[in-house]
Parts: structure tokens; C-alpha cells; sequence
């Protein structure tokens, strides 16, 4: 009887219209593609600034730049990449943590980016909460912009 009866009850659920299995939402997509601005950015070692004090948690340095291209719209629905472009002119997308040689040891580096509407900041510490600024640093941003 237990035989009979499963095979049953088990074809009355599924042909009672029962959506068990759906728990997702359907979201329409109305706006199609993305447009993409790229720029590229030589920050000169001269140019970072310091925050904090040197040696205490806290301290990097960075530097801002202006771009009219990073709106509300690309904040909201939209993305912003920032690549460190090495010396064999790869990109390496931030945040990127790798080891730099301070004189007397490794010591890891972390650079790293910040956006808010219309700018870009560029963010550098280091291990041990010192400065150790090379001469130029090559970046390539990306701005992905939704379509309309």
C-alpha cells in the first residue's frame, strides 16, 4: 500500500502548481552596454602626499586626481578599475600587495585606491608605516559607464 500511495501523493504536488523551487526574482535589464573610459596616470614621486606620522599606524600617502567621468551614475550602476602598470608593462589591478626591499629588509607594500564623485585617490603604505616612494608610478584607470 505504501508503494501505491507515495507515487501518488508525491504526482499530486507537483501538479498542484506548487513553485517549491522558485525563490529567485526576475529583474528586467533596461539599460544595454557599458561604455568604457581608460586613462593613464604618471604619479611622480614628488607629488604623494603624506597622512598620519611617519612610522605610527596610519601613515601612507596618496595623491588625488580629478575625473569628470566618475558621476553618481557610474558610482551607483557602474565600476572603476585602477591597474599598477609595472615595469614590463603589466597590469596588476589594485589592490595590490606585493614585497619591496627597504634597505635592510622585505617589507610588504599595499597600494590601493579610493573613489568618491569626480575623484580618484591613490593610496600607498607599507609595512612598517614608513615612505619609501620611488620615483614614478604608472597607473591605468578604467571607467565603466552604464549604457543608456
Amino acid at each position: 500500500m505504501k508503494k501505491i500511495l507515495f507515487p501518488i501523493v508525491l504526482s499530486a504536488f507537483f501538479l498542484s502548481g506548487c513553485d517549491v523551487y522558485r525563490t529567485y526574482e526576475t529583474i528586467e535589464v533596461v539599460k544595454q552596454g557599458t561604455d568604457m573610459f581608460v586613462d593613464y596616470i604618471d604619479a611622480a614621486g614628488a607629488d604623494w602626499k603624506l597622512s598620519g606620522i611617519e612610522g605610527q599606524p596610519g601613515c601612507y600617502v596618496y595623491q588625488e586626481f580629478r575625473f569628470d567621468e566618475i558621476t553618481s551614475d557610474v558610482l551607483n550602476n557602474g565600476a572603476v578599475l585602477v591597474y599598477l602598470v609595472d615595469a614590463e608593462n603589466r597590469d596588476n589591478i589594485l589592490p595590490y600587495v606585493f614585497p619591496v626591499d627597504n634597505g635592510k629588509e622585505l617589507i610588504m607594500q599595499n597600494i590601493r585606491f579610493d573613489v568618491e564623485k569626480g575623484i580618484l585617490t591613490l593610496i600607498i603604505e607599507w609595512q612598517d608605516f614608513k615612505r619609501y616612494i620611488q620615483d614614478k608610478y604608472k597607473f591605468k584607470v578604467c571607467i565603466l559607464q552604464p549604457g543608456k
